[in-house]
C-alpha cells in the first residue's frame, strides 16, 4: 500500500531572505495549518504523514506541547521536544532559495478498537483551491522539485544515519519522528 500525496509544493521564495520571507509567509497566510518548511525538510510524504499523525493526534486530545498546530507540526518533522530547536531544524535557512509550503489537513477524530483518538485526514482540497492565490499574494511561484530524500537534508533535521543500512534511510525518517517525545531524542 502507497503512502497517499502529501499537500506540499516546492517554491521559489524570489531572492528572499529567510527571515523577510518567513515574516512575508506568516503576514499573508490563510491560518496556522499553513506551514513554511526549509528547502531541505520534506524528505518523504511517509515522513510528513507520520508528523501530521502525531501532530493532530495530540491536537485532537488537548495534550500539544506547542501553543499551535504549525508548531506542533515541525517538532515532529524535526524530531525534538523543543519548540526553538524545531524551527532551527526544518525551518526556511539562511541562503535557501526555495521552501516547501504546506496545508495540514484538517483531522477528524475516530476512535480505535481500544478508545484512542486516531487522525483521519479530511479537506486536503482546501490546499489547492487556495494554493493559486495564496503564493501569487506572496510573489512566489512554484518550483518542479518533488519531495525526496538527502543525506544533507537528513543533516539539517538533526537526524543520525550511523547505524542504519543502506536502504532504510527513509525508516530512519519516520523513526526520527516518534522519537520527538522522547526527552532523550531532544538532546541529540
Amino acid at each position: 500500500m502507497s503512502t497517499p500525496a502529501f499537500p506540499i509544493v516546492n517554491v521559489d521564495i524570489g531572492g528572499l531572505q529567510s527571515k523577510k520571507a518567513i515574516q512575508h509567509f506568516l503576514e499573508h497566510r490563510p491560518n496556522e495549518r499553513w506551514v513554511l518548511l526549509g528547502e531541505h525538510a520534506a524528505q518523504s510524504d511517509d515522513q510528513l504523514w507520520t508528523a501530521w499523525i502525531q501532530a493532530t493526534r495530540n491536537e485532537l486530545r488537548g495534550c500539544m506541547v506547542a501553543r499551535s498546530i504549525d508548531a506542533e507540526f515541525l517538532r515532529y518533522l524535526a524530531g525534538t521536544h523543543h519548540i526553538s530547536e524545531a524551527f532551527a531544524r526544518a525551518g526556511l535557512q539562511s541562503g535557501q532559495s526555495s521552501a516547501w509550503v504546506l496545508c495540514l489537513p484538517i483531522p477528524k477524530g475516530v476512535e480505535n478498537d481500544l478508545g484512542h483518538v486516531q487522525p483521519i485526514a479530511q479537506g486536503e482540497q482546501a490546499f489547492s483551491d487556495h494554493l493559486g492565490g495564496f503564493l501569487e499574494s506572496l510573489g512566489w511561484s512554484n518550483s518542479s522539485s518533488d519531495v525526496s530524500f538527502s543525506i544533507e537534508g537528513c543533516r539539517l533535521l538533526g537526524i543520525d544515519l550511523e547505524g542504519w543500512e543502506k536502504g532504510r534511510e527513509f525508516e530512519s525518517l519516520v523513526a526520527h519522528v516518534l522519537m520527538a517525545d522522547d526527552q532523550s531524542s531532544s538532546h541529540r
